[in-house]
């Protein structure tokens, strides 16, 4: 009896999103594998795919149809086992995106491009040598005593990992959740299991490594996009293989091939960065509960600052709640000064007098000083003095940033740039001010306010070349510089004993952002940062620079106090209906054709509002609305179930994909989103 193979197409579009089936040749027949690479003829052509299923018999929607055999395989290892091959189908549906865009998530781009440039060249997969793991100069990291909160909150991630309930990890920056994380992954590890830590910033992982691998050696695997091609493809083969027990990495690496996972670890559970921005759109919360099921495995989310929607989650029972409210040294949380920022007259210096001061004194001690501030460049736009035009990138809606050491005005998004103007394009105007400063501009005031100091700067332009994140971490770490000044790159997770003075510029800055979540994200930023202060046996003190003082987000972060923001927050989301108490999906249409692009957004919003099923709040232009020379609406739909919604949008775009509706237009489905931007 022949069997068949059911095997996705590598062609992106949502009208050919489903399996198509395929002879096994007797020949191949012991190649073909599920989750294994083929070539197959497509129409007139020979594309790629990937196998899905393998059955023995034609499923029902391919009888009466021509049965056409495999090519070729391209590479007869299971890149997906049967797990993640279920997760991908998940998510395709829950995230409204193709098959095959959830498939290629699953696998890094290095291996993917290296399987698919096999294609039509039949070359033999390439056999690599397996490099030595253990960074070259870490450290021993040995296991400390843990606090009495400490012991409760290990005793219930390991409860979590014999079938237990996800744990809600809510612990004061300093409270030594890193160290409750490495005793309950290395006793996952003594009990024959393996384990996952997840953390949300690039920045944080070379502190991650530093612990990890000093104290679990060359058990741990690293996993993010900025390891060298070569060096990741490896990684990912070696956990295939079974060679490495703990996965280490970013958002991506929730996909890491291990097949007996015993715990997930999600450190900072709250940060954005675990969603991603563009298909598949998926969650890296919600896909690590979906792996820790199919394993029995324990879940931990671990934040100072947890999101509102866990929090809520814990309240009601979902998640079982372990609080670490002191820090593990016995150190206090650091004192916060509030300065009023309102009466400064334009032109002023980015650091107020008092900061200033605080700063001389500290490095007269010898201690060492963090300065925060979420803006790159030298200055956030030029401005023409004449006309009150910013000069704006040619393809987006947004202003150009100044950066004045590399004498260019550059789009953040786009990457566009150009020489900053002599003359405004608008009126011809010859004078420009400057827009609140960046990492660029304050560097050049603290290097004049402590010439004597060594100060580094981190933030994207400094970071672009490899190695550069973990050449300024250590270079910090060791002493050799006093200020570290920076973006969100330096807002989380480092633990530097010296550091007993931070400076927060500009604090209050995320309340501006048009989202529901500005005033948590506010608060979880101003107490994450606040955080990076006396985590050694001095005190520390912050101060805080803002322009609205009286904001709740504001007064809870200088008060310490969590609980006043999630009432206000929880109180608010209730009687406006979000977030715990609904379910949002977005979906963003994007096109060169502005007027097309509204009439296809306003038409899928009425078939929607017809549906009776969901709130549909627009269609409106995105907040940024204009990216890349195309332009974006969005609709906002509040719902009760998240897939209702996804395959009721799902169906009406994948008919105007057959019928060819939507040339020039592309849409986007964002379920639960994290930005509205």
């Amino acid at each position: 009896m022949g069997k068949y193979a059911r095997v996705i197409i590598d062609i992106s579009t949502r009208a050919l999103d489903h399996p198509f089936t395929y002879l096994i040749p007797k020949e191949l027949a012991a190649s073909v594998k599920l989750g294994s690479f083929v070539e197959v003829p497509f129409g007139f052509q020979v594309r790629a795919g990937f196998v899905v299923s393998i059955d023995t018999e034609l499923t029902e929607d391919a009888q009466g149809f021509e049965i056409r055999p495999i090519s070729a395989v391209l590479d007869d290892k299971a890149y997906w086992g049967q797990e993640l091959l279920d997760l991908t189908r998940f998510m395709s549906r829950y995230y409204g995106c193709t098959w095959l865009e959830a498939l290629q998530a699953a696998i890094p781009a290095p291996v993917l491009k290296n399987i698919m440039g096999r294609l039509h060249t039949k070359r033999a997969p390439r056999r690599r040598v397996a490099k030595d793991n253990q960074a070259p100069s870490v450290p021993v990291y040995p296991a400390l005593r843990l606090t009495a909160q400490q012991e409760d909150a290990l005793l219930a991630i390991n409860e979590s990992c014999q079938g237990g309930p996800p744990v809600l990890l809510y612990g004061v920056t300093g409270s030594g959740k890193t160290e409750v994380y490495l005793q309950a992954v290395s006793q996952c590890l003594q009990a024959g299991r393996q384990a996952m830590v997840l953390v949300p910033e690039l920045s944080l992982t070379h502190q991650a490594i530093q612990r990890y691998q000093g104290r679990l050696g060359s058990a741990v695997g690293v996993l993010h996009s900025a390891l060298p091609i070569a060096e990741r493809r490896e990684r990912w083969w070696a956990m295939q293989r079974g060679e490495l027990q703990v996965a280490l990495g970013t958002r991506s690496a929730v996909f890491a091939p291990l097949r007996n996972l015993g715990l997930i670890v999600i450190d900072e559970e709250h940060e954005s960065s675990y969603k991603q921005e563009n298909a598949p759109r998926y969650s890296t919360r919600q896909v690590a509960y979906k792996r820790a099921r199919f394993h029995n495995a324990g879940l931990v989310l671990g934040s100072a600052t947890p999101s509102i929607e866990s929090y809520y989650a814990a309240k009601q029972g979902h998640y079982r709640l372990a609080v670490m409210s002191e820090r593990a040294s016995g150190q206090c949380l650091p004192t916060v000064h509030l300065l009023d920022m309102r009466r400064r007259s334009r032109g002023s210096k980015m650091i107020a007098p008092d900061l200033a001061e605080a700063i001389r004194q500290r490095i007269a001690d010898r201690q060492q000083v963090v300065l925060y501030i979420n803006r790159r460049g030298f200055s956030k736009y030029l401005q023409c003095n004449d006309c009150g035009m910013p000069i704006g990138c040619p393809d987006c809606s947004i202003p150009l940033t100044y950066h004045k050491a590399k004498g260019q005005m550059r789009c953040h998004y786009c990457g566009f740039t150009m020489p900053p103007p002599d003359i405004c394009p608008n009126c011809q105007g010859t004078n420009f001010l400057h827009g609140k400063g960046g990492t660029e501009r304050l560097l050049n005031e603290v290097a004049a306010l402590v010439p004597e100091a060594k100060v580094l700067r981190m933030d994207r332009d400094t970071t672009e070349k490899v190695g550069e994140r973990e050449r300024i971490l250590s270079e910090f770490a060791s002493g050799e510089a006093q200020i570290l000044l920076g973006t969100k790159m330096i807002a989380k997770g480092l633990d530097y004993p010296q550091v007993t003075l931070v400076g927060i510029i500009n604090g209050d800055e995320e309340l501006n952002v048009p989202d529901f979540r500005a005033a948590e994200r506010c608060f979880q930023m101003l107490t994450q940062v606040s955080g990076r202060a006396g985590r050694g046996q001095i005190a520390g003190d912050v101060y805080l620079q803002v322009y609205a003082p009286e904001q709740l987000a504001v007064q809870a972060a200088i008060n310490h106090d969590f609980a006043a923001l999630y009432e206000a927050e929880i109180q608010q989301r209730r009687e406006l209906l979000y977030p715990p108490f609904c379910r949002l999906v977005r979906v963003i249409a994007s096109g060169a054709d502005e007027a097309a692009v509204w009439e296809q957004i306003t038409a899928l919003a009425e078939y929607l509002r017809g549906q009776r099923t969901m709130t549909v709040l627009g269609p409106v232009a995105c907040p940024l609305e204009r990216l890349q020379n195309k332009y974006r609406y969005h609709v906002l739909c509040k719902c009760g179930a998240v897939q209702a919604a996804v395959d009721t949008i799902s169906d009406y775009l994948t008919a105007l994909a057959k019928r060819r509706k939507t040339e020039g237009i592309s849409f986007a489905i964002d379920a639960e989103p994290q930005s509205l931007s």
